[in-house]
């Protein structure tokens, strides 16, 4: 199968058994892995963060396997503002090499955050998406030290109706399928603040979604031992 890639400065190695390309982009480190055949209409998914973390739990490579792309790229800033659009410029360059336009996204616990505002900033370009334990208000979060900074906050009770967080985005969000997955007695992204109340103002504004909520289930790990809800619902068509 010849390369979608063309660039120079690209690297490869394997990558759960696919051929993974990592390159430089704009001077960020980014990857896109390849299946061994291309699904009709080059659909793709992105994992905005912890691109290694329980892989096989999140379905991906069961996602590669029918003919998905996989990419990520490593931007720090938290999904601030400027990060935004380095995504949309690296998504932009992705549908340059011939993927969908619209991507399926992942977001795990930080990387929910990550997801779910981009998506607020770009709901044309986005297909679906698959957050677990998502980052979605920094109220009451216990590291809210790595966020205060690139958001220019003085404490986690400014923030309540803050435009930016995904609890007060979900007007935006609404015409995008999604699914939850989270545990109920998470400690690091409590419940109440981030997964019930952003799935409470979602279906308010009319959205679809899924809800795994697990109960006696902590933060990690992310995905399900079975991960076919999961990839059923990534390879579902609007």
């Amino acid at each position: 199968m010849s390369s979608i890639l063309s660039f120079a400065n690209t690297s490869v190695d394997d990558w759960f058994g696919f051929k993974r390309h990592i390159f430089d982009f704009e001077g960020y480190e980014a990857w896109l892995v390849e299946p061994e055949k291309k699904a009709p209409g080059m659909p793709w998914t992105w994992c905005m963060e912890w691109p290694s973390a329980f892989v096989k739990r999140i379905g991906v490579p069961d996602l590669l396997a029918r003919g998905f792309h996989h990419v990520h790229i490593k931007v720090p800033g938290y999904a601030c503002d400027e990060a935004l659009r380095v995504f949309r410029r690296y998504h932009d360059f992705l549908y340059s090499l011939g993927l969908a336009e619209r991507a399926r996204l992942i977001g795990l616990s930080l990387g929910g955050l990550y997801s779910l505002r981009y998506a607020a900033s770009n709901p044309r370009m986005i297909d679906r998406i698959y957050v677990d334990a998502p980052l979605c208000s920094f109220r009451n979060f216990p590291r809210f030290d790595l966020v205060r900074e690139p958001y220019h906050l003085l404490s986690d009770k400014d923030v309540e109706l803050d435009p930016r967080l995904p609890v007060n985005l979900t007007e935006k969000l609404a015409k995008i399928p999604v699914l939850l997955i989270y545990g109920a007695d998470d400690l690091v992204v409590p419940p109440a603040d981030n997964c019930e109340l952003f799935a409470e103002r979602f279906r308010k504004h009319g959205g679809s979604i899924q809800i795994v909520k697990r109960p006696s289930w902590g933060h990690h790990p992310h995905g399900l031992d079975d991960p076919a809800q999961i990839v059923e619902f990534m390879t579902e068509e609007k």
